[in-house]
């Protein structure tokens, strides 16, 4: 049996679909196909799922929730793998082991309502736990390594691993995972250390927290927060494209969005390609650096293959 044989044997039994649109899958709505797409339900399945794509020699790609992330027209080759696993237990005092699939707002919910404080910060991010950690995701003047204790993951051969929290080299919006010698790996489960707290002041700082973003975030499909914040610089980012006068900019179905500019919104999505979005990040990045000598870095992930001629 050859490999191809193989690989679609194991990807039938993984439910997979085939040369699935990947814009059905993001925050943003654009996106070429996947290969195979694969929907992890639990740890097990996610651990299966990387083990049968190293075994089938196929390149992973894991989606997460589909945010922050933006994917080129020409898809992504081998099995994109769509992260669904969001059990959670009690592994000691306020200590809780989650699944990697976990939605970040969901969390901060759960985790109050159980008396635990620690999170409310996090009720206001998109996506999931997985896909946060290994930038580091953060709001409010926190982020993950105030609370994390140890990951499990799946490295890129199949096995399984543990790392303590100061082995990641956590920092803003970066990581071992993201750019050094663990990038590859899938986390599987995130261990947290959370404080008791009361309830109800939890809950009403959730309830701030995602007024504030509601205030300051525009609604509908979206990169989301775009660039990082430079270091070293009193402004952020949004407040440096703003002052470079591009709120409101379009090319394509993607603009930058009047409310934020740091966000960059997908207006036209019938026809929308990854492209137009492609074009506005660099035409930024290009405006910025020559008003006010910054390059700002993209904090999205950008990923896929651009497409063949004639597509």
């Amino acid at each position: 049996m050859t490999r191809t044989r193989i690989l679609q044997a194991l990807m039938q039994e993984l439910g997979a679909l085939g040369a699935e649109p990947l814009s059905r899958h993001t925050f943003v709505q654009v996106g070429g196909p996947a290969d195979w797409f694969v929907v992890a339900r639990d740890s097990q399945a996610l651990s299966a799922a990387v083990r049968t794509a190293h075994c089938a020699g196929t390149p992973l790609t894991v989606l997460g929730s589909g945010s922050n992330v933006l994917i080129r027209d020409g898809g992504i080759r081998g099995v994109v793998l769509r992260n669904e696993s969001k059990r959670c237990r009690k592994v000691g005092d306020a200590m809780i082991e989650v699944e990697s699939g976990y939605r970040f707002a969901a969390l901060a919910r759960s985790t109050a309502r159980a008396g635990l404080a620690g999170l409310e910060w996090a009720a206001g991010i998109p996506g999931a736990i997985g896909g946060g950690l290994p930038t580091n995701a953060g709001a409010y003047g926190s982020d993950l390594s105030d609370v994390l204790v140890s990951i499990r993951t799946v490295s890129p051969e199949g096995e399984s691993c543990h790392f303590e929290a100061d082995e990641l080299a956590l920092k803003y919006r970066d990581s071992r995972l993201r750019s050094g010698s663990l990038a590859g790996h899938v986390i599987v489960t995130v261990t947290l250390q959370l404080q008791h707290g009361d309830v109800f002041a939890s809950l009403a700082e959730i309830d701030r927290v995602e007024s504030l973003r509601k205030q300051n975030a525009p609604t509908g499909p979206s990169l989301g927060s775009t660039f990082k914040n430079p270091t070293g610089n009193a402004r952020s980012a949004g407040q440096l494209i703003e002052a470079a006068g591009l709120k409101g900019t379009r090319i394509g179905a993607a603009q930058v969005s009047e409310l934020h500019a740091n966000y960059i919104r997908n207006v036209d999505v019938a026809h929308a390609r990854a492209t137009d979005f492609l074009a506005l990040i660099s035409q930024i990045q290009e405006q910025v650096e020559d008003r006010f000598a910054v390059r700002l870095e993209p904090e999205i992930a950008i990923i896929g293959e651009e497409p063949h001629d004639g597509e």
